[in-house]
């Protein structure tokens, strides 16, 4: 008997970092870059953003293994010709993706770890002109758009015939 449903750590771990991830990109773009680096202030709200950013990193490594070890549904109708193909590289990408704005974000927090060994310390002038930093912001833009992406499939799909396809990344019997 096939499943119908992902497992339910996977819908849990699915949901809760899609929230932390958006979250994550927008505090970064909202919060973070917009504080000025000769703040001393910057340096706390950065030690948040970052301990979240490994917390992301964390969960994605546990729902990597989850998905290694559980059933899932068989691919829709719409998953198995055209556009539909791209799915499984495009999940593979949300990996690609993250681990490189961890890697990206920890190397950049590596380059300033003096301000925070030094108290009333500040942020370096040059942080945004950091290569890593740079590769960070871009990676966080392509990020971005890889989720509206990703939302803008699931609906395609939705209103082209698979009224399920929320229904298979959420709670309920999994068997059927």
């Amino acid at each position: 008997m096939t499943v119908r449903r992902y497992h339910p750590a996977l819908v849990v771990l699915h949901w809760l970092l899609g929230f932390l991830i958006i979250a994550q990109l927008a505090s970064g773009y909202f919060v973070v870059s917009r504080i000025p680096n000769a703040d001393p202030g910057k340096l706390g709200t950065l030690k948040i953003h970052m301990l979240l950013g490994m917390l992301i990193f964390l969960l994605f490594v546990v729902r990597f293994f989850v998905r290694l070890f559980t059933s899932h549904p068989p691919p829709t109708a719409e998953q198995q010709h055209g556009i539909g193909q791209l799915r499984t590289p495009i999940h593979w990408l949300f990996y690609v993706l993250v681990v490189a704005m961890v890697g990206s974000g920890w190397y950049t927090g590596w380059l300033i770890s003096d301000a925070y060994a030094t108290p009333g310390a500040t942020l370096r002038a040059d942080l945004p002109e950091l290569p890593s930093r740079m590769f960070h912001a871009w990676t966080a833009l392509v990020l971005f758009l890889l989720i509206i992406l990703h939302v803008a499939a699931a609906a395609r799909e939705y209103m082209t015939g698979d009224r399920n396809i929320f229904g298979r990344m959420g709670f309920g019997e999994r068997r059927g």
